[in-house]
């Protein structure tokens, strides 16, 4: 596998930055702040999904300053040569998408998720071991230049452990270990509420037998109490059919007896309204000759009543006229003032107009120009014409006369104006005069052109002052002529309100006219007041009579009904009498077939059998309630042994389960990270140790010991000496780490690795070791380690590695962020 390629756009320091790769050991080389270390980031991002907060606190930090998006793609060929390019976007939608190279061209995978496309590359990387990428590329391939010693320099020994057994993958074991522990003590508590469940419910079982022998009890006593109540019905059946016979009788005869008693009330009654009905009649008989005696003097009345309606309607007609004279007087006299007030206005109106049409004409005879101005003016033009050639062609003489002494220099230098060189015609030779009665006739004629440029000038101002004078006066004059037209607009509507005088006068005539009209139209109505008041009088004088006709008129219309209705009353009254005889004789009758003593001892019989029933029913209800209680009970009871059984059985169930778990944890769990870890570090170690005396060049042995602390072991004066981490210089622990980490990359099978200023704390021998180790396991020389890995890049200024590097990357000076 092989990085080809990597383009960061808009990436902290790098706007837009590509570099390429080759296979083996590439060196990133360039002065601080160039964004070496960005670049291995930028691979991490794009390549192994690190999330950017874990090389900068803030997402915006790891974009280039002003930007909102920035993107890393990275170009790889895999094992079976087919090229790659994944490519993830940083900001706002951020996207991690893998291509595949086709005919020159990358074609986009579709994948649903982003755990599907980490899954994939981590195929073709061929680091699908079940980890994330990133955490492979953290904590192994590419760790951070602040965390390159990480874990080596942990002082608590169970945190080192924990972080190395990480970083092995043997990590899973003690933490299965550590997890089993929660799950046996929950098994262990769960026998215990189990156990002690078990033991409250077999003391409710010891009550099962009692409450067995209790409800047979109980069904023997209600089969019995439901006997008796079957004869107790029957005898209460038979009681209740001898007294619903005597119940009917008696009802009948106090129907009977009810109803006699309302006949002989409706009776008394019928001969009270009788009674009354004929004074009714009587009445009746007597509205009717008050009704004909008063006739006359009614229709007398009703005339006089028809007769003032219509006197009052003319006074209506009259009161209408009246107000109608009003409103034209008050609106002849409204016009007449109206016409005196418009006279008047329209006089002030015209004295006005006539003083502001005088006034203006002054202004505009004032306004026109002087001919002499206007002639001034009209020569604009011609003198600026004038003017312009005249310093052109003053201009054109000065060009001349500097190119004439421009000749005249170099002729005195003996080069030739035109061919600019050494004139050989006048070598050796003084040049002749050629120029001078040439400049003084063109100064003569520069100051004749001066003299008249200065003349048109004059004459120019003046053009320019008469030509803005008569702009001036052209204005007023339009300003005069919008008055005078606003003015004429006036005077038209003026003459238009004159107008509108005579048609008020007309209509003021109008209205006089209509107004004596209408008073010649009161004369209708001269004697209508008398006429009014005589009408008055005689509705007054029968107004007695008809008052009397109105009052008896209901009871006198009444009188065929009251003595239609009289003979009625006396028909049913004979009827309720006939009545009252048949139900006397049908009461003697049932009277003497009812027996009353009879009757009252079926009651108490039947509410003795009642009483009797009721109670039994009662009791064995009662006993049907204990019986549906002891059954629950027994029932309730079955559950709970039933439950015993099953929590027994759980019991049993569960101390197999914690049998097993200790089978685990104290014979598997606890073992294998021990023995997996001795198995790596033995093998890490070997690989360490010949890398470590490369780099060292010394006899010292490197050893990984027990939680992965660094020991270094040597013999000075023939006695064994053994060092741990904490005794160690700088240079040595170093060294010591970074022999260990070629070894880790190896022995988990990474064929990629980065190194960020891997030389740190190391004098120069060791920085020169190191850098050979790289180049020996590059070769795959077998005193060092085979050949592994397929890139390895690093980032230093150390010249040490220009020596052995398969390519060097200069990453160019830093840019503004």
């Amino acid at each position: 596998m092989q990085i080809i390629s990597v383009h960061l756009k808009n990436i902290k320091s790098h706007r837009d930055t590509e570099l390429s790769f080759s296979a083996g050991i590439n060196v990133l080389s360039g002065p601080n702040g160039a964004g070496k270390s960005t670049i291995f980031e930028a691979i991490g991002y794009a390549l192994f999904g690190v999330d950017a907060r874990d090389f900068v606190s803030n997402v915006d930090r790891f974009l280039s300053i002003g930007t909102k998006k920035g993107e890393i793609s990275v170009d790889f060929q895999t094992d079976d040569g087919q090229c790659w390019r994944v490519s993830r976007s940083v900001g706002a939608g951020a996207k991690w998408l893998l291509a595949r190279e086709s005919g020159g061209l990358f074609e986009v995978e579709d994948h649903a998720r982003i755990e599907e496309t980490e899954a994939r590359i981590a195929g073709l990387l061929g680091l699908a071991n079940g980890r994330p990428l990133s955490e492979q590329f953290k904590l192994v391939i590419g760790p951070f230049q602040n965390d390159f010693l990480g874990p080596f320099v942990i002082k608590q020994s169970t945190k080192r452990l924990e972080a190395f057994d990480e970083i092995l993958g043997i990590d899973a074991w003690r933490k299965t270990y550590k997890g089993t522990s929660t799950l046996l003590s929950t098994v262990q508590e769960r026998i215990k509420i189990l156990t002690a469940e078990v033991g409250s419910k077999q003391d409710q079982l010891l009550l099962l037998q009692d409450k067995q022998a209790e409800l047979t009890a109980l069904v023997s006593e209600q089969g019995v109490k439901e006997s008796g109540l079957k004869q107790q019905s029957a005898a209460l059946e038979n009681a209740e059919k001898l007294l619903l016979d005597l119940d009917r009788r008696e009802k009948s005869i106090s129907t009977l007896q009810a109803g006699l008693q309302l006949l002989i009330g409706r009776l008394t009654e019928g001969d009270e309204k009788i009674a009354t009905q004929k004074i009714r009649v009587d009445e009746a008989h007597r509205a009717v000759a008050a009704v004909n005696e008063a006739r006359a003097g009614k229709e007398a009345c009703d005339r006089s009543e028809l007769q003032l309606k219509e006197l009052r309607q003319k006074e209506q007609q009259r009161r209408q006229v009246e107000q109608e004279i009003n409103a034209l007087e008050k609106e002849a006299q409204r016009q007449t003032q109206q016409l005196e007030h418009e006279r008047l206005e329209c006089g002030k109106i015209a004295m006005q107009l006539a003083g502001e049409e005088k006034r203006l004409m002054l202004a505009r005879q004032a306004a026109q120009a002087d001919p002499k101005v206007r002639e001034t003016a009209a020569a604009l033009s011609q003198l600026r014409r004038d003017s312009d050639t005249l310093k052109a062609s003053h201009a054109l003489l000065s060009g001349r006369k500097a190119a004439l002494l421009e000749g005249k220099d170099k002729l005195a230098e003996g080069v030739c104006p035109f061919f600019m060189e050494q004139c050989r015609n006048i070598a050796g030779t003084e040049p002749r005069d050629v120029f001078s009665a040439r400049t003084a006739d063109l100064d003569r004629q520069m100051n004749e052109l001066f003299s008249r440029v200065q003349e048109t000038d004059i004459l120019l101002k003046e053009a320019e002052k008469a030509e803005k004078e008569l702009n001036g006066l052209q204005v007023r004059l339009q300003e005069i002529d919008k008055q005078l037209a606003a003015l004429e607009k006036q005077k038209s509507g003026h003459l238009e309100r004159v107008a509108g005088q005579r048609k008020l006068a007309v209509l003021q005539a109008e209205a006089a006219q209509k107004s004596q009209l209408r008073k010649a139209d009161l004369q209708a109505f001269a004697g209508l007041d008398g006429e009014i008041e005589r009408a008055e009088q005689e509705r007054a004088s029968f107004q007695g009579a008809r008052d009397t006709f109105n009052a008896h008129q209901k009871d006198a219309a009444e009188l065929p009904l009251r003595i239609q209705l009289l003979e009625k009353m006396q028909q049913l009254l004979n009827t309720l009498k006939a009545e009252r005889s048949a139900s006397e004789g049908e009461l003697a009758a049932q009277q003497a077939a009812y027996q009353p003593e009879q009757h009252r001892e079926l009651r108490l019989e039947k509410d003795r059998l009642l009483s009797a029933v009721a109670t039994l029913r009662q009791q064995i209800v009662e006993l049907g309630r204990n019986r549906q209680r002891l059954e629950s009970e027994l029932e309730r009871l079955g559950k709970i042994k039933a439950e015993v059984e099953e929590k027994q059985v759980r019991i049993a169930s569960f101390e197999e389960k914690e049998k097993l778990v200790k089978f685990l944890r104290n014979q598997i769990f606890k073992n294998v990270s021990t023995q997996l870890s001795e198995r790596f570090r033995e093998e890490i170690s070997l690989r360490a140790d010949i890398i470590y005396r490369t780099i060292a060049d010394s006899d010292e042995e490197l050893n990984w010991g027990e939680s992965y602390q660094i020991i270094l072991r040597d013999m000075p004066d023939g006695v064994m000496r053994e060092r741990s981490d904490d005794q160690l210089s700088g240079g040595q622990m170093m060294s010591a780490v970074v022999a260990l980490r070629l070894a880790l990359l190896q022995t988990i099978g990474a064929r990629i690795a980065f190194f960020d200023e891997p030389t740190s704390n190391l004098d120069a021998a060791r920085r020169e070791n190191l850098a050979h180790a790289f180049r020996a396991i590059d070769v795959g020389r077998e005193e060092v380690s085979e050949h592994w890995y397929d890139q390895l890049f690093l980032v230093s200024h150390d010249v040490s590695f220009t020596e052995i590097t398969d390519q060097v990357v200069t990453v160019g000076e830093p840019a503004p962020i």
